[in-house]
């Protein structure tokens, strides 16, 4: 049986990962996949005669066989998989994940080390009620690729945060071991993919597409049990998850790429991370052997 899916992207995202859309659709053609490239605006989701439904383009439509979603929708993830139909990443994943304070909250006491972190509302900065000592970093709950991150280290800077960030929910952390330089990676299901080494010179922030450095990492014993700590809290489809290096060079978790990039491990190996990803999906769907 053929499988059809769905790749969904919003368009501000599809723009700029166009050469990654077109890999997925040629790989999906070699495996004998039916995949769509859909964008999120097309599709209108709810309750129609007391059952749920998914429109597209206003609408009915026969509902595929699984979902890749690259776009940031946990209530859309959610009806999928009500209407039973296979959603990667999970609604799980997604809702965990993409709010920095459920993930840290959520693996806490799990024996994963981590900054220590705090839950606030940005409006709250300038009440004095500061929960640890400048310099610290702030970041908003869902912000992606290093965006709406920022270091404070006086009373100027944080009331430019404070202005820039009203009304928004943040996190407030101290500064790593050693700033400017991370870890991510790359998991598909529960299988460490690949890991890549961020680091830039010029700012606290190692983000790749930041103007950062990327090269191969190898993982040691005790890392792979800290990565593997996380696995096992979760099913995952393809995430990153992304690693801060206390004083001793030891791993401290940041977060979870659910809509994750594949710009670092593109450059730094052969891995066609979207072929396997597909017969990840292939074999998950019941419709494939076992992923190569």
């Amino acid at each position: 049986m053929k499988a059809r899916g769905w790749l969904i992207y919003e368009e501000e995202h599809a723009k700029k990962n166009k050469a990654f859309i077109e890999w997925f659709l040629d790989e999906a053609k070699e495996l004998d996949i039916e995949l769509d490239f859909i964008l999120q605006s097309r599709i209108s989701f709810g309750i129609q005669n007391n059952e749920l439904v998914i429109l597209l383009d206003q609408e009915s439509v026969d509902s595929p066989d699984f979902v890749i979603m690259r776009n940031i929708d946990p209530l859309f993830n959610e009806q999928l998989e009500r209407m039973r139909i296979p959603c990667f990443n999970s609604h799980h994943v997604s809702v965990i994940c993409n709010d920095k304070a459920r993930t840290h909250q959520y693996l806490a006491g799990k024996g994963i080390s981590m900054l220590d972190t705090y839950f606030m509302e940005a409006d709250e900065l300038l009440t004095g009620n500061l929960p640890l000592p400048m310099p610290f970093i702030i970041k908003t709950r869902t912000g992606r690729g290093g965006g709406d991150v920022f270091m404070v280290e006086n009373i100027e800077q944080l009331e430019a945060v404070h202005a820039q960030l009203s009304a928004r929910s943040i996190i407030l952390q101290p500064l790593a071991g050693s700033p400017g330089k991370d870890l991510r990676v790359y998991i598909l299901g529960s299988e460490v993919v690949w890991a890549v080494l961020r680091s830039n010179k010029n700012s606290f922030k190692a983000n790749y597409t930041l103007g950062g450095q990327a090269s191969v990492y190898s993982l040691n014993e005790t890392e792979l049990i800290v990565v593997n700590k996380i696995i096992e809290q979760f099913d995952f489809g393809l995430v990153g998850i992304d690693f801060l290096f206390d004083e001793d060079g030891r791993l401290l978790f940041n977060e979870i790429e659910d809509v994750v990039g594949c710009r670092t491990l593109c450059v730094t190996s052969d891995i066609n991370i979207v072929k396997r990803y597909l017969e990840f999906i292939l074999q998950k769907l019941g419709l494939g052997g076992e992923p190569t």
